[in-house]
């Protein structure tokens, strides 16, 4: 019985133990920054064939083309899968699953074209005697369903922040706007645009990630936007509802009851902790074993 009312007295110690968790000796670093340069520096060289920013002529697109895709591998594919791993050990689901989608779509890609031009290399001909290519129509099916994977996360995002939302919106019109653009060149050119203004915003996120990170330490230097209707903003930014971590930690465990700014820094003085001399003992005692 004793023991029972010492358990119900030590929950609410518990639960802000158990909710400081990830907060300590965190296992990995914030890895939303790294992820987000890479999506956002990869997605803006590809658009500028695009918008025909670098050149018009074939010579220029297919140059460019080919910074692209050592770009897609390496910069946009595989950092991305290595930001979604480190989301793995933050438990965060949606970092997870857009860095490693994203970072394989980008490798994939990549490693088609690259195939593509070995083929071409080789003189590989169908049965017509044309040059082998990438079927036009499966690549508007993959860029489409791309736009509806995307989809799913933009709504995601209503329980993050605008700026998040934002981008996930961007990016969404951007991949149906590249299969619409297959058969159209006027609509592949506003593609292209969407894509800048992604790149644009992957950017900003990475930056105010750092920001808010490092020189905030913890605090939000730079708001992103929180949504009225979301019931877990101290866990904003790039990171899910219901699992604290990222540019958020230090201001968490400062704000603790057992951090410097709370009401105890001590567990045996709290409020919420209230044991006679004895119990406590006892409790501890029990603790211990």
């Amino acid at each position: 019985m004793q023991s029972d009312i010492l358990a119900a007295e030590a929950n609410p110690v518990a639960r802000e133990i158990k909710a400081l968790g990830p907060h300590i000796h965190s296992p990995v670093p914030n890895p939303a920054p790294l992820g987000l340069f890479a999506f956002g520096l990869t997605t803006a060289l590809l658009q500028m064939k695009h918008t025909e920013l670098t050149g018009w002529t074939r010579r220029d697109k297919v140059g460019l083309e080919n910074l692209v895709w050592g770009f897609a591998l390496f910069y946009g594919g595989l950092l991305q899968v290595i930001a979604g791993l480190g989301e793995v050990k933050r438990n965060n689901l949606f970092g997870y699953t857009a860095f490693l989608s994203y970072g394989g779509f980008w490798m994939s890609l990549g490693t088609s074209e690259i195939l593509l031009k070995f083929y071409t290399l080789m003189g590989e001909e169908d049965y017509y005697g044309v040059a082998v290519g990438i079927n036009p129509k499966g690549l508007q099916a993959m860029l489409s369903i791309m736009g509806m994977f995307t989809f799913v996360l933009w709504i995601c995002t209503f329980k993050q922040n605008k700026a998040l939302c934002l981008l996930f919106f961007s990016l969404m019109m951007t991949f149906f706007l590249l299969a619409a653009g297959i058969d159209d060149y006027k609509t592949d050119k506003i593609a292209g645009w969407f894509g800048i203004v992604t790149s644009a915003l992957a950017f900003f996120i990475a930056g105010v990630e750092l920001i808010n990170d490092i020189i905030g330490g913890g605090e939000e230097v730079i708001p992103l936007g929180h949504f009225n209707s979301n019931k877990f903003k101290f866990s904003g930014y790039f990171h899910v509802p219901g699992r604290i971590h990222g540019v958020t930690h230090t201001a968490a465990l400062q704000n603790s009851n057992f951090g410097p700014d709370g009401e105890s820094p001590t567990l045996s003085s709290r409020r919420d902790f209230k044991l006679s001399d004895k119990n406590e003992v006892e409790y501890l005692q029990t603790v211990g074993e």
